[in-house]
């Protein structure tokens, strides 16, 4: 069973709807498992994994301009984390304003 995560198929990166039970990228790769974001603190939400094997949500991701998607038909992985610069990991989330 997986973490019942609720995602628009386009936003997400799922071209094709699978048979049977579909699982997002986390609960496919780590199960019931709690992956951190590398960007916030929340541990809920729409995961995807970084090129570094780390996590970072999906929305965290694309709003930060110096971050990109590897695959857009996916939405992953996560790409040129180390483009962020040393002040922007200071800052809080606009969007959470943690």
């Amino acid at each position: 069973d997986g973490c019942d995560l609720a995602v628009h198929q386009e936003c997400y990166g799922v071209p094709f709807i699978p048979e049977g039970q579909w699982l997002c990228r986390k609960c496919q790769l780590i199960g019931r498992g709690v992956p951190t974001c590398i960007f916030c603190p929340n541990t809920d939400g729409a995961f995807k994994q970084t090129t570094s094997s780390k996590w970072a949500h999906l929305l965290c991701a694309m709003w930060i301009p110096e971050v990109s998607l590897g695959n857009h038909t996916f939405m992953e992985p996560v790409m040129e984390v180390e483009k962020v610069p040393k002040t922007r990991w200071k800052l809080n989330c606009y969007l959470c304003n943690q």
